[in-house]
């Protein structure tokens, strides 16, 4: 390895996705049929290291799951994708994460349901990175890597889909902080998400995204904000979205790109994850969405 062993290490949730395309929620205490059905590994970090991976990225993953058949298919998965597990604790007996995702196949929409496994993953010595890309679970081993990426000089980003144990704690070590509208609510019990934004800068980030799903993403810094519409798009899977829109973000960083720039990219990526099913098919090459993210910018 070079000085800098990896560009991106993340650290946090890793479930197996089982997927079920429904033509409709169904009703408490009825039955619906399924149209067809998909079994890949999922969580935020995960997924996002992966998509970076296909971009020319060296990336690192540290986990915690089982020996149990599940487990055995998050270690074959992110090995062929080439993303570092070394650092991963498998543990002998207990269950790997799980989750149940009902796709609405008519909007793409999806509710889920999950199990994030047996086992927590422990404060480790972490290699240098220049990147730290974390989900807030786990949150002692998560502020442990954070203080030290700091004190690499590198940065640390969060993604946050809810309040997580710990999360007053971690914020402050946090440069780039992604959250959805429902994560503003939920932490701040108010929907006014320019305050919120507001009061998570003071806290510590230097930028705060706040995605929106079909009304895109706003971007906030101390002294100003940019807001990027999404990309109309027939959306088939939205599960993975966020996570991919995180990668972007994430390779924007490493190319020290503009926030507009950074937005485009994350945005189009984002909207050709929704365009298939899955994590790994429906991955958008690095041309594909360096292509959309184009459009996006000329035609503002």
């Amino acid at each position: 390895m070079t000085a800098t062993d990896f560009d991106v290490f993340g650290l946090g949730t890793v479930v197996i996705d089982h997927q079920m395309i429904i033509p409709g929620y169904p009703a408490r205490n009825s039955k619906v049929e399924a149209h067809n059905q998909h079994i890949q590994v999922g969580g935020p970090v995960p997924t996002a290291l992966v998509q970076l991976t296909r971009w020319g990225q060296q990336c690192a993953f540290a986990g915690s799951w089982a020996d149990d058949p599940h487990g055995q298919m998050i270690s074959e998965d992110l090995t062929v994708e080439g993303v570092d597990t070394s650092i991963s604790t498998i543990h002998e007996g207990g269950r790997s994460g799980v989750a149940q995702v009902w796709i609405d196949k008519e909007i793409g929409s999806r509710t889920i349901a999950c199990h994030r496994g047996s086992h927590t993953l422990e404060p480790f010595s972490l290699p240098q990175t220049r990147l730290l890309h974390l989900d807030g679970w786990s949150h002692t081993a998560s502020i442990h890597a954070a203080e030290q990426v700091r004190e690499q000089g590198g940065t640390v980003v969060l993604d946050t889909g809810s309040p997580k144990p710990g999360l007053s704690e971690l914020l402050p070590l946090v440069h780039v902080l992604i959250c959805p509208s429902h994560f503003m609510e939920q932490y701040f019990q108010d929907d006014d998400a320019l305050a919120g934004a507001r009061t998570l800068l003071e806290i510590g980030p230097r930028l705060v995204i706040h995605t929106q799903g079909e009304n895109g993403a706003t971007a906030y810094f101390a002294d100003r904000q940019f807001h990027q519409p999404a990309h109309a798009v027939k959306a088939v899977d939205t599960t993975g979205a966020g996570d991919i829109f995180c990668a972007g973000i994430i390779f924007g960083e490493l190319k020290n790109w503009s926030i507009e720039q950074k937005m485009a990219f994350a945005a189009s990526a984002a909207a050709f994850k929704c365009r298939g099913i899955g994590n790994r098919d429906a991955l958008p090459t690095l041309q594909e969405a360096e292509s959309l993210a184009s459009l996006m910018n000329s035609s503002r």
